[in-house]
C-alpha cells in the first residue's frame, strides 16, 4: 500500500530520511522509494529502526551518512547524488548497489570494507573517484553470472584511484570509461581462476583517456583487456598475471584487438599463464622489459607496432615470443635477451630491427616475412647447412625457406652486407635444389637447372668455399694425368723409363708424407682423394707440365690418338668450368647482384 500524507513523511524523517515530498512504502523491514528529492539520509538512524534493506530508485539524494558499521542491504537505482559522500573506513556488512546512479560530486570509500555484492554499473562519477586501499571481500558466487563487484559500463570523468584496492571476487569494468587518470597500483585481484567461461578479472571494451597504471598490481586469476582502448599511456610495471593454464581454449591473459594509443610499459612484468596480444595496435612505443613468461611464450597476432623494444637487464628469463600478422612501422629493439623460441608469421619490418646481445637457443622461425630496412641479427642464426634444409622434406616450406633466404639476401646486398649475402645466395640455392628434388613431374628445363645446381654444389658450396674449389682444381688436373698416363703406358711399355727421375721422387716423397697423416687421422676420405691427386699434379709439373692446359695440346703436330683427343676436349671443358668456379668465388661480391 503506497501512502502520501504529512504523517508518514514525518515518520520517514524519523527513521533518518530527511525529505519534504517522497512516494514511499515500507514493506516489513524493506523501505521504497522513488522519484523523489531527498535532502538527507541517515544509516545509522535506520539501522536504530530495524531497517534491512533500503530501495530507491529515479531520486535525487543531496547527503548521505553511513555509520562506522552499515548492515543496512543499499540498492539505489538511476539516482542522483548531487553532494560529496565520504565513506571512509567503514563498513559495509550487506550488499550495495548503485546502478546507473550519477555522482555529482567526489566519491571518496576509502580504507573502506565491503562484505558483500557491489555493483556501481553504469554508473557516472563527474568528480573525483577514490577506492584506495578499499577492500571488496564477496566471495565468489559461481551460481551468479554476474561479477561480485561490478563496474560495468561505469563513466569516471575525472581522476579516479584504485590504488592498493583487494578484490576478493570477480571484478568487472568491461564498457567502463575512464576519461582521466586511473590508478590501479598494487592493487590486488584475488579471484581465483575457474573452470568456466567467466573471465575473473574483465576490462573487455574499456577506454582509458588519461594516464593509467597497473603497477604492482596482481591478477590471480584470468585477465582481458580484449578490445580496449588505452589513448595515453599506461604502465604495466612489476605487475602479476598469475593465472595458470587449465583449458586449451581460453587464453588466460587476453589482449586481443587492445589498442595502446600512447607509450605502454610492460616493465618487470610476469605472466604466468598464455599471453595474447592478437590483432592490437601499439601506436607509440611499446616496452616490454624484463619481462616473465611462465609459459615461455607472447603471441603477438595480427598486431600493429611503431616504436617496441624487448629487453632483458636480468639475463634470467627466457621467453618465447610469436607474431604473425603482424606489422612493426618504427624501430624494433630485441635487446640482452635469451629467447627460447622466436616465430614470425607474415610479419612486415618496416624500420630497423636490432638484436643487440641478444642469445636466441634455437634459430628463429621467419615465414613470409618482409624486410624494408636494415635487419640486424648475428648471421649464425639465419645460417643454414645444407643439411638442415635437407631435414625439411615438405615442398612448400622449402619454397617458405628459399622465400625467406632471397628476401634476406636481397637485405644484405641493399645494406652493402656482401659477405653475408653470398651465404644467404647459398642456403637459397641449397633450398632450390632440394625443392626440385622434391618437385615430381619436373620439366626439361628443371631438370638441367637441378644438375646445373648439384654440380656448384658439389663444386665449390655454391661459390662460397675457394679452397673446396682448388681441391677439385687438383683432382680434375690428377684424374686427367693418370687416365692420360695410363693410356699412354698401354701404348708403350717403355714409357717408366722416360719419366723424370725427380718426379718420381717427389711422388713417393708425397706418397709417404700421405700415408702418415692418414695414419694420424688428419685427412678425411675426400682430403686423401684430393692428396692423392695433388702427387700426380707434382708429377705433370715434372714429367709433361704443358698438358695442364688441356685444349692447347690438340694444336700443332701431336700424335694422339682417338681416346686421347676425346679425353683431352672433355678435360678442357672441365678445367675451363672449374677455373671459372674459382675466380668468380674468389671474388665474394661477384655472387650477388651489385
Amino acid at each position: 500500500m503506497i501512502r502520501k500524507n504529512k504523517m508518514n513523511i514525518e515518520e520517514l524523517q524519523k527513521i533518518g530520511i530527511d525529505t519534504k515530498n517522497a512516494v514511499f512504502n515500507i514493506t516489513d523491514s524493506t523501505i521504497n522509494i522513488k522519484g523523489s528529492y531527498i535532502d538527507k539520509i541517515n544509516f545509522k538512524t535506520l539501522h536504530n529502526s530495524n531497517i534491512e534493506e533500503i530501495k530507491i530508485v529515479n531520486s535525487e539524494i543531496s547527503e548521505i551518512y553511513f555509520p562506522k558499521e552499515n548492515n543496512i542491504k543499499i540498492n539505489f537505482s538511476d539516482c542522483t547524488f548531487k553532494n560529496q559522500i565520504i565513506a571512509r573506513d567503514l563498513s559495509f556488512k550487506n550488499e550495495v548497489c548503485f546502478a546507473n546512479c550519477i555522482f555529482e560530486k567526489m566519491v571518496d570509500f576509502s580504507m573502506t570494507e565491503f562484505k558483500g555484492r557491489v555493483s556501481f554499473s553504469i554508473a557516472k562519477f563527474k568528480d573525483e573517484a577514490r577506492f584506495i586501499k578499499t577492500k571488496f571481500l564477496a566471495e565468489i558466487d559461481t551460481n551468479n553470472k554476474e561479477a561480485e563487484n561490478n563496474f560495468k559500463e561505469a563513466h569516471f570523468e575525472k581522476e579516479c584511484y584504485f590504488s592498493e584496492v583487494e578484490f576478493k571476487g570477480r571484478v568487472s569494468f568491461s564498457i567502463a570509461k575512464f576519461k582521466d587518470e586511473a590508478r590501479f597500483i598494487e592493487t590486488k585481484f584475488l579471484a581465483e581462476q575457474q573452470n568456466n567461461k567467466i573471465i575473473e578479472n574483465d576490462f573487455r571494451e574499456a577506454i582509458f583517456g588519461g594516464n593509467v597504471s597497473f603497477s604492482g598490481a596482481e591478477f590471480k586469476g584470468r585477465v582481458s583487456f580484449g578490445i580496449a582502448k588505452f589513448k595515453d599511456e599506461a604502465r604495466f610495471i612489476k605487475t602479476k598475471f598469475l593465472a595458470e593454464q587449465q583449458n586449451n581454449k581460453i587464453i588466460e591473459n587476453d589482449f586481443k584487438g587492445t589498442i595502446f594509443g600512447g607509450n605502454v610499459s610492460f616493465s618487470s612484468t610476469e605472466f604466468k599463464g598464455r599471453v595474447s596480444f592478437g590483432i592490437a595496435k601499439f601506436k607509440d612505443e611499446a616496452r616490454f622489459i624484463d619481462v616473465s613468461s611462465i609459459n615461455n611464450k607472447l603471441d603477438f597476432n595480427q598486431v600493429e607496432f611503431n616504436k617496441i623494444k624487448f629487453v632483458n637487464t636480468t639475463n634470467k628469463q627466457q621467453n618465447s615470443y610469436s607474431f604473425s600478422n603482424s606489422t612493426f612501422k618504427s624501430i624494433v629493439n630485441f635487446e640482452n635477451l635469451t629467447i627460447n623460441n622466436l616465430v614470425f608469421y607474415n610479419v612486415a619490418f618496416e624500420n630497423i630491427v636490432n638484436f643487440d646481445n641478444t642469445q636466441l637457443n634455437n634459430k628463429p622461425n621467419f615465414e613470409n616475412c618482409t624486410f624494408s630496412n636494415q635487419f640486424n641479427i648475428e648471421h649464425k642464426y639465419i645460417q643454414y647447412s645444407f643439411e638442415d634444409i635437407e631435414k625439411q622434406k615438405d615442398y612448400n616450406k622449402l619454397l617458405d625457406y628459399r622465400d625467406l633466404f632471397r628476401k634476406l639476401k636481397s637485405n644484405r646486398i641493399a645494406h652493402h652486407n656482401l659477405i653475408d649475402a653470398s651465404e644467404l645466395r647459398a642456403q637459397e640455392l641449397y633450398a632450390r635444389e632440394l625443392e626440385l628434388e622434391c618437385k615430381e613431374n619436373k620439366s626439361l628445363k628443371e631438370k638441367v637447372e637441378l644438375w646445373q645446381l648439384l654440380f656448384y654444389h658439389k663444386l665449390c658450396d655454391h661459390h662460397t668455399d675457394l679452397l673446396l674449389n682448388l681441391k677439385w682444381l687438383v683432382i680434375t688436373i690428377g684424374l686427367f694425368a693418370m687416365i692420360y698416363f695410363a693410356s699412354r703406358m698401354i701404348q708403350d711399355m717403355n714409357l717408366i723409363k722416360a719419366l723424370n727421375p725427380f718426379g718420381i721422387c717427389l711422388s713417393l716423397a708425397g706418397i709417404f708424407v700421405l700415408h702418415i697423416l692418414c695414419l694420424f687421422g688428419y685427412i678425411k676420405k675426400f682430403d686423401f682423394f684430393a692428396c692423392f691427386n695433388f702427387i700426380m699434379l707434382l708429377w705433370v709439373i715434372c714429367y709433361k707440365p704443358k698438358l695442364i692446359f688441356g685444349i692447347t695440346n690438340l694444336i700443332g703436330n701431336n700424335n694422339y690418338n682417338g681416346f686421347e683427343n676425346c679425353l683431352i676436349t672433355f678435360y678442357s671443358i672441365v678445367l675451363a668450368l672449374v677455373l671459372f668456379s674459382i675466380q668468380k668465388t674468389a671474388r665474394k661480391n661477384s655472387i650477388v647482384p651489385s
